[in-house]
């Protein structure tokens, strides 16, 4: 088995619907699909009914949140690679899977590009850089229902349950600091659904907690703010640079220094 689906969902009938049909209408055959509903009471369920024989695994039952069901679908994934298409994200197309695993590339940890959804209309197209490091991962999240991780890899660093909000940047950097490979997968890979918690305005200083908790969990706090001074002074040498004065006076003092130094 090439690839393991997990769609995580909880009162969200009409996503459900949607990943359903954009699931089972891909090309790319070689995966099972698993879907891990939280005891949904607004006829969801009647929706994994449905398509009861293109699913390889499901329950619907009360958990802690999403993060607890993704790893109850990861526990339960056996392909090669696993995916989380949650609930209201879609594939961009039919084919893009069989294009995703064309990729004679892929590493540990793979991320796609991703559409972003918001009252059913595309509100950004969002493309990731061909190589990620740590100052990246410090500032940005990589979208994980665009990504593609080896399930062995996924499984052995679970999502941090009690980060409520932030368990994926979690996990992402987690992977980054274990030496993971990561490789970008340059094309559009999903819809994805903004209106989660996850992207409202309303949980920005929740996230914004969690990830100075994630950061001080994973590396050493004396490590975390040397980071974070030099991602500071990088971006101020940065802003020098895009500024043609202060350029040119930077310029001169790095002229000056090499001068005095030969005499």
């Amino acid at each position: 088995m090439r690839l393991s689906i997990i769609t995580v969902n909880y009162n969200n009938r009409e996503g459900l619907v949607r990943t359903a049909r954009s699931v089972v209408e891909q090309t790319f055959s070689d995966f099972e699909w698993i879907v891990v509903d939280g005891g949904s009471t607004d006829g969801s369920v009647g929706v994994i009914q449905e398509y009861a024989d293109r699913i390889a695994w499901s329950v619907s039952e009360p958990d802690g949140g999403i993060y607890e069901a993704m790893n109850k679908g990861l526990d339960r994934a056996s392909g090669e690679y696993v995916q989380f298409l949650n609930s209201g994200d879609s594939f961009i197309d039919q084919t893009v899977l069989e294009r995703v695993f064309d990729d004679q590339d892929l590493s540990d940890v793979n991320y796609g590009d991703q559409w972003c959804l918001s009252g059913g209309k595309v509100v950004e197209k969002r493309s990731y850089p061909d190589a990620v490091d740590l100052a990246y991962l410090f500032r940005n999240p990589l979208g994980h229902q665009a990504s593609f991780i080896k399930t062995s890899v996924a499984k052995a660093h679970p999502y941090k349950v009690k980060y409520t909000i932030s368990a994926d940047r979690a996990f992402f950097l987690e992977l980054y600091l274990s030496g993971s490979g990561f490789h970008h997968i340059n094309l559009p890979v999903v819809y994805f659904d903004t209106e989660g918690i996850g992207s409202r305005e309303s949980t920005k200083e929740l996230r914004r907690e969690q990830l100075y908790q994630i950061k001080r969990e994973l590396l050493p706090p004396r490590v975390v703010d040397d980071i974070e001074y030099l991602m500071v002074k990088s971006a101020e040498f940065d802003f020098v640079k895009r500024i043609p004065p202060l350029r040119w006076v930077y310029s001169f003092f790095k002229w000056l220094k090499r001068v005095k130094s030969k005499i």
